[in-house]
């Protein structure tokens, strides 16, 4: 199929997938904030690595992958240290783990990426393979309460030595972006989306809860950044942790955590420039991030989100249509078990290969679940089963 018809398909599939949406949502009546939908059944699944807390190693959250030229795949995640509550705050560094099977064991032991060389800490990190073959390492840098901005280093030897760093904003101000969040589009524009708070000051963690979402972007491969128009909120939402993926008509997709109970979507038709007003989307969600990945040979989606209104348990994993408007197959990647206090979040989605899924989460103590990770491995097939 030619790329012009392609484009045409998908953007019919758009129209008929929103107008399904906003029928269950508006003609059907929405699902009440507190009612929690019918649990998918398990995927099968593999649990190839656990991180727990300890003592002095408070809290291992949230990481990506990268695939190295030798074939592993590396593993990079933030790690807190010292004898502290493991807040978002506390002193933490990278490390990372390595696989040489993909995915099916890991290293035992950890290697350090990057000592934190902010004041607070270094955590949310995103991995890209660029043009010219180097590694770029995407993390946030925290210096206080009121300072906490986005850093790219690059790797030209696999991830063994890493140049110095590369600011993407000048003035001080306090950026949240997810791990495995920066994105490498099609023409090789890097996009960064970025939710910025306002710090109130007084206690460390006073922050306007709504943020101010837009996107960095990048057309030489992250030398230089330049700041895209804010998402519009004419409603008001509490803009929080937006994610971008590509779709396949060319358009951006971006999901927005907020409160509603229900993830929003805005799309982009200028490769992250400019956004549309933000609708709400098929995934139930509470105040917690949805990451999404496109299909490696396909159009549709891959997504992993907590399929509750109101708590981060249990952890779901689908198929998106191509332009995430409808649900198409679904299951529940991690779930606690009865009576367990356990919460799920920021996950990494890495696709070993066409049919083959890593994911990486946090799988903590509820109800944010960030002391503990894990990473699981499973099938794109077994999630497709009936």
């Amino acid at each position: 199929m030619k790329q012009d018809e392609m484009g045409r398909l998908c953007v019919m599939m758009f129209i008929v997938g929103y107008l399904a949406l906003m029928f269950n949502l508006v003609i059907m009546g929405d699902e009440k904030k507190g009612t929690a939908p019918k649990a998918a059944p398990m995927v099968s699944k593999s649990v190839v690595l656990d991180l727990p807390p300890s003592k002095t190693n408070p809290r291992n959250s949230e990481g990506d992958f990268i695939r190295l030229d030798s074939g592993a795949i590396l593993y990079v995640y933030t790690h807190y240290y010292g004898e502290s509550d493991g807040g978002d705050h506390a002193s933490a560094k990278l490390m990372s783990r390595v696989s040489r099977n993909n995915g099916l064991t890991w290293s035992e032991d950890d290697e350090l990426v990057l000592e934190n060389e902010g004041q607070m800490n270094v955590m949310s990190v995103s991995l890209l393979r660029l043009s010219d073959n180097s590694i770029a390492l995407f993390y946030l840098v925290k210096e206080n309460a009121g300072d906490c901005r986005p850093y790219l280093r690059y790797s030209y030897d696999e991830g063994q030595t890493w140049t110095q760093r590369v600011s993407t904003i000048g003035a001080p101000s306090y950026n949240v972006v997810n791990n495995s969040r920066v994105v490498l589009l099609s023409e090789r524009r890097l996009i960064i989306p970025v939710a910025r708070h306002v710090y109130k000051g007084g206690d460390v963690y006073n922050y306007e809860s709504k943020a101010t979402l837009f996107c960095l972007i990048s057309d030489d491969g992250g030398r230089h950044w330049k700041q895209g128009d804010e998402v519009p909120n004419s409603q008001g939402i509490m803009y929080q942790e937006p994610g971008v993926v590509e779709l396949c008509d060319g358009r951006l997709l971006m999901t927005i955590r907020n409160g509603s109970g229900r993830q929003y979507y805005s799309y982009s038709e200028d490769r992250g420039v400019t956004w549309s007003e933000s609708v709400p989307s098929p995934l139930i969600s509470p105040a917690s991030p949805a990451s999404i990945k496109r299909e490696p040979n396909g159009d549709n989606l891959v997504a992993v989100w907590n399929e509750s209104p109101d708590t981060r348990n249990p952890l779901t994993i689908a198929v998106l249509s191509p332009d995430g408007s409808s649900i198409l197959h679904k299951k529940t990647l991690d779930k606690a078990e009865e009576n367990e206090a356990k919460a799920f979040c920021y996950p990494a989605i890495f696709f070993v290969d066409p049919t083959t899924i890593l994911v990486a989460y946090c799988n903590g103590k509820a109800p944010y679940g960030l002391n503990s990770s894990r990473i699981s491995r499973l099938s794109l097939n077994d999630l497709k089963k009936p």
